[in-house]
């Protein structure tokens, strides 16, 4: 049933009520694979041989192998279940039993370097592999469950921390702007969006492009997630009251080219981050908002005069991460009426009326076992990047709205993010359940 428009209206209902209408009818899809019931088998034939160095090892490796991001053990009353984060879902892989949880909870503390006799109290640790000469860190942190413990593991390779700058999935617009402002000698790039949107990615990937032996390279954070050659890194610990806004003090007495802030939490570090950009410095960080434009509203409301924002700001990099289509069972499909109408509204809304919607092909998958079934493989970056220049920052000088912002950046080749998932979408990178489900 295509949403038909009547004078109460509006375009932004209709495409919201479209939205509803897609997804209310996508197919769901639950991850399987033979793989699932080979790692169970695996996992308690080596407990069964109290072989719980292999045991771990293993679920870590799978864990890899089947592109997981966290391995979550999670407590209840008859069982616990082993699930890994895939491509941002999580897909649960096997059941153990405590007793069968015990052994791996023991040797998770052990190789952590937890407290084994604490159990009411949560513990964060960390240990280690190499597995096929990769590093691999895994992050563990602990929390109190009845008559238990559960375990979040975030696993960290080092392989996989720094891509080719060329594989952030930029378009050649978004991308030029970038570039532009990474070169620039002074000046602050934001990366902003929630938890979880790819910004390590991004900003370890700009790093590493800026990473030569003629600059100095300072980063702040919280913790050290990767290490980087060549490039100076220090944890802050907030808990020895070492905040960013006094590290990075300190880091400024350290004759820096670049500095990189984990994250700008609070107005001293906005200030001291900001005076460090406006003093012949590149700075990189990142702050949790909603899209680019309304990064200027976030500093504003952190009570930074806007004059210094226009004169500090110089790039905004707003992202989100969606599910990749999987290439060996991509098919292209026919377009549902409510699928055609949203991607009408949608072109219409971004001006890209000129080629017809219904000309237009959007894909599904058959579901293979390279993907486990989910229809999907990998992530990709969707963006939204606003580069300053002297008539935007004449407009945050007289506080200018956000949507005054974007109104002025189209004019100067902005592709917001509704126009970049459109593009990717109808280049069959994804899907446009996936894309509505994320945005």
């Amino acid at each position: 049933m295509v949403v038909k428009k009547d004078e109460n209206t509006t375009d932004k209902n209709i495409q919201e009520e479209l939205k509803d209408e897609i997804l209310s009818k996508e197919q769901k899809k639950e991850y399987h694979s033979l793989k699932f019931s080979k790692i169970e088998n695996q996992v308690k034939q080596s407990l069964k041989e109290q072989k719980t160095d292999d045991t771990l090892r293993d679920i870590t490796i799978w864990a890899l192998v089947l592109g997981s991001s966290d391995i979550h053990y999670e407590s209840f009353v008859d069982y616990v279940v082993v699930r890994f984060r895939i491509d941002w879902v999580l897909v649960d892989i096997f059941k153990i039993s405590h007793k069968e949880y015990k052994l791996i909870l023991e040797r998770l503390k052990y190789a952590s370097w937890l407290k084994l006799n604490i159990t009411d109290i949560p513990q964060d640790g960390k240990y280690s592999m190499i597995i096929e000469s990769r590093d691999i860190d895994v992050r563990i942190s602990t929390l109190p469950v009845w008559e238990s413990e559960n375990v979040v593991c975030r696993i960290l390779d080092n392989s996989k921390s720094i891509i080719d700058f060329d594989d952030l999935w930029f378009f050649w617009t978004t991308k030029r702007f970038l570039e532009k402002s990474i070169s620039k000698k002074n000046g602050m790039v934001l990366v902003t969006w929630p938890t979880g949107s790819g910004k390590t990615t991004t900003l370890y990937t700009i790093l590493s492009k800026l990473n030569t032996r003629d600059k100095k390279i300072i980063t702040l954070e919280d913790p050290i997630e990767y290490t980087m050659d060549w490039v100076i890194q220090s944890e802050v610990n907030e808990k020895k009251w070492f905040t960013f806004h006094s590290w990075l003090r300190a880091v400024l007495r350290q004759d820096p080219d670049i500095i990189m802030v984990w994250e700008i939490r609070d107005l001293e570090t906005l200030e001291t981050a900001t005076q460090a950009s406006l003093t012949w410095h590149l700075v990189l960080s990142t702050l949790h908002t909603k899209s680019a434009a309304e990064t200027l509203d976030r500093i504003i409301n952190m009570w930074l005069k806007p004059y210094i924002i226009a004169s500090a700001l110089d790039t905004i990099v707003a992202q989100r991460l969606v599910r990749k289509i999987c290439p060996h069972c991509k098919r292209e499909k026919e377009k549902t009426p409510e699928e055609q109408a949203i991607v009408e509204a949608m072109m219409k809304d971004i001006g890209m009326s000129i080629r017809p919607a219904k000309n237009i092909k959007l894909y599904e998958w058959a579901g293979c076992e390279k993907c486990n079934h989910s229809w999907y493989s990998w992530r990709i970056g969707i963006y939204e990047i606003i580069s300053l220049n002297h008539k935007l920052r004449d407009m945050i000088r007289e506080w200018a709205t956000a949507e005054e912002i974007i109104a002025e950046s189209r004019n100067w080749d902005l592709i917001t993010m509704k126009e970049d998932w459109i593009l990717k979408a109808i280049k069959g990178y994804t899907t446009i359940e996936e894309i509505l489900r994320v945005i």
